[in-house]
């Protein structure tokens, strides 16, 4: 990290004036975003940088739901850098939370998130909250509501460890390892973000991140998918923006196969989409056809000896062949890896470290 703190972004809504938030990744400016990645892949290559450096620090991680990587990674970034951490599981071990405001409280949660974000907020330097999709409500999940009343609520720092629609740690791990493989400039890179079966509708927080993290370091992005299982048009259109802005462009297509040619990189994911939440059964009808979109050798032979990259967990032999993920092009575990680096640089950025 440079000496001094990056700026934060006060022109984005997703960042406070006064807090350093890290809800999306197109949130911050472009010396932060380029610090921030630069900081991750030092971290990875020196595992004693900053140790100690938040000592007297504290973090409060809440999950409200499960977490293997993203858990384990962010209390192993607060220790590496000196911080004590608390983790809740609301509902196993805390209380269950009500969100609506002005709710009578006389059903089962027990506990306001107005109020908890108000006491945890002042236990701890930052908070790390996860709180995934309803999929159910498209206006609720599309505009982030619960994480953004996180935020609202919280008087520290508040770092969004995956939400309805942004996984922000997830983003700037995958930008570190894509600069650490193929140096500062990203800008001659193709990038094929696809869609692959799965036996559920998943949310849209990783394949909205992925598309949003590859455009901002202006690569050439493909988003491969069926028909039914476009990205929303405001994510399409926020994307290409960001893509614009870096000297790349985005760009979809129905075409898995040939969005793969020469393409530098293959980045699976399943996501249901915007059909999950206006005809499930369509959606779930549509999915089950597409059985024919697994991530295969003889897909990525179309690539120019491209990475495969997915963000973890997959269903092997139904996301990805096994000869894919055991394969030497393989990156889903540096990925995973990142994700600790990755964390320590964000947790110097809201604490300015």
């Amino acid at each position: 990290m440079p000496t001094s703190p990056p700026t934060p972004t006060s022109s984005s809504s997703d960042t406070d004036d006064d807090l350093q938030h890290v809800l999306r990744v197109d949130a911050f400016s472009d010396a932060t975003w380029d610090a921030l990645r630069h900081a991750a892949v030092q971290h990875r290559h020196d595992d004693t940088l900053h140790a100690g450096a938040a000592s007297g620090s504290s973090l409060g991680l809440i999950f409200m739901n499960p977490s293997l990587r993203t858990r384990t990674s962010m209390e192993g970034a607060a220790a590496h850098l000196g911080a004590h951490h608390t983790t809740l599981v609301p509902g196993n071990g805390s209380w269950d939370l009500e969100w609506t405001e002005g709710a009578v409280m006389d059903g089962g949660p027990a506990e306001h998130v107005r109020d908890a974000i108000g006491v945890l907020s002042r236990y701890h330097d930052a908070l790390g909250v996860r709180v995934f999709a309803s999929g159910t409500d498209y206006a609720a999940d599309e505009q982030d509501t619960l994480i953004r009343t996180i935020a609202e609520h919280a008087t520290v720092p508040v770092i969004n460890l995956e939400s309805a629609g942004a996984h922000p740690c997830q983003g700037l791990s995958d930008a570190a390892l894509l600069t650490e493989r193929f140096g500062e400039d990203l800008a001659d890179k193709t990038f094929v973000l696809s869609w692959a079966p799965h036996p559920k509708p998943l949310p849209m927080a990783v394949p909205n991140t992925a598309l949003r993290t590859a455009a901002r370091c202006g690569m050439d992005v493909t988003v491969a998918r069926p028909d039914t299982h476009a990205l929303a048009p405001k994510v399409m259109a926020e994307a290409e923006a960001l893509a614009k802005g870096q000297g790349g462009s985005v760009s979809a297509t129905s075409d898995q196969a040939a969005a793969a040619e020469n393409a530098d990189v293959v980045y699976a994911k399943s996501w249901g989409g915007p059909l999950m939440y206006e005809n499930p059964e369509a959606e779930s009808e549509a999915r089950a056809a597409r059985s024919d979109w697994r991530i295969t050798a003889d897909l990525m032979a179309h690539s120019r000896e491209g990475l495969f990259m997915h963000c973890l967990p997959v269903r092997r032999n139904v996301v990805v062949d096994d000869a894919v993920l055991d394969g030497p092009r393989a990156a889903h575990l540096d990925q995973a890896e990142y994700r600790l680096h990755a964390q320590k640089a964000l947790l110097e950025y809201v604490w300015s470290l």
